[in-house]
């Protein structure tokens, strides 16, 4: 039987987030019957992975950095002799010149996929109307993965929701040894660990991680564990430094061992400006921590385990009280992952979605 060949598209090789997303897929599905490539802006840590898996991985400029050799690039890659059967954009408005590529060289199944219910970079907001139009019409498959973000994309037109699942069992893993794992990432022993997984940029708002930390009246154990990589990290940590809140902090590099830095935190913390349905958020819960997170974040992200409390970033003294409060909430193996299977987040339900996508040959919406 001839392979599905499904070229997908991400921001980066990475770990979290949409490569999360997609390599939870990749790992999963029927190796015989389906290969991926990627097409990525960024290499990272998940290259050693994918090359084993047999992918084939293109890291190429994006048009706004290097518009020519971005073009050409496309060009090559999808007019060659991998005659993909599939290609997935992961990076939606942003990426409308490959499916008009795709389009052209007749890839039967051009998927939109809207990760987002916002625009991090406002200078694109008066060209929203017209990438939303470019991506849209060149694509014949219209995902999101909440109905905020597909709402934002796709507006009244139809779309279908793909539940960005992920693999709870991962999560529901008890280190043998807490103390070893705090020592491992020289964390304090005797302190609270709230944990954020997030890419430092302005949507992920670690500003306001920033403020809650300067609060006179904040607990004096909570302790703030940021993993990640990106632009403003640097920035950050020199902030941190100036505000003299060293004490609160620890900064981590984007690493494998969330489960476990997730499984000796105390509390999980997310003051998003936006967001639509977090990986990290649903990790957090698999792992049963309580968490909290900001009231623009998609509410299809809670998976009615009473561990979320939302809140609004204009209110810093409802977030401290909550940091002040901070306590385990116990939930049972099976409740969380019963929890995850009712609401449509097994790995199992997504990959059946996926693949009578990945096999259609004509449009759906």
């Amino acid at each position: 039987m001839k392979k599905i060949k499904v070229l997908q598209v991400i921001p980066a090789l990475t770990l979290g987030g949409i490569s999360s997303v997609v390599m939870n897929w990749y790992r999963h599905l029927d190796a015989s019957k389906y290969q991926f490539d990627f097409i990525s802006f960024n290499d990272g840590p998940l290259r050693e992975e994918i090359t084993a898996l047999g992918g084939v991985i293109h890291i190429i400029p994006t048009i706004k950095q290097q518009p020519f050799q971005h073009l050409k690039a496309l060009n090559k890659i999808i007019s060659s002799e991998a005659s993909y059967d599939v290609v997935h954009v992961h990076n939606s408005f942003k990426n409308g010149i490959l499916l008009w590529f795709a389009k052209y060289r007749g890839v039967n199944v051009r998927v939109c996929h809207s990760h987002t219910g916002g625009v991090e970079n406002k200078l694109l907001l008066p060209l929203m109307g017209l990438l939303k139009a470019i991506v849209t019409s060149a694509s014949n498959v219209h995902l999101a993965c909440g109905e905020k973000a597909g709402k934002f994309l796709y507006g009244n037109a139809p779309f279908k929701v793909i539940n960005n699942a992920i693999s709870v069992a991962r999560y529901l893993v008890k280190p043998a040894d807490n103390i070893a794992i705090k020592k491992q990432f020289s964390l304090p022993l005797d302190k609270k660990l709230v944990l954020h997984v997030g890419r430092f940029s302005v949507v992920k708002n670690h500003q306001f991680l920033l403020q809650l930390a300067q609060q006179n009246n904040l607990d004096s154990a909570i302790h703030f564990i940021c993993v990640g990589e990106g632009p403003l990290k640097v920035s950050f940590a020199k902030q941190i430094q100036d505000a003299n809140v060293q004490a609160r902090f620890t900064l981590l590099s984007a690493t494998p061992e969330i489960p476990h830095l997730l499984q000796i935190a105390d509390g999980f913390i997310m003051p998003s400006l936006f967001e639509g349905i977090s990986v990290a958020l649903l990790e957090a819960q698999a792992a049963a921590l309580p968490c909290l997170i900001s009231d623009t974040i998609a509410k299809e992200s809670d998976m009615g385990l009473a561990l979320i409390s939302f809140l609004a970033l204009g209110e810093v003294s409802s977030w401290v009280e909550q940091l002040n409060q901070l306590r385990a909430i116990a939930r049972s193996n099976e409740q969380i992952t019963a929890a995850f299977f009712e609401k449509g987040f097994s790995t199992d339900g997504v990959l059946q979605q996926l693949t009578e996508i990945y096999q259609i040959r004509e449009p759906v919406c």
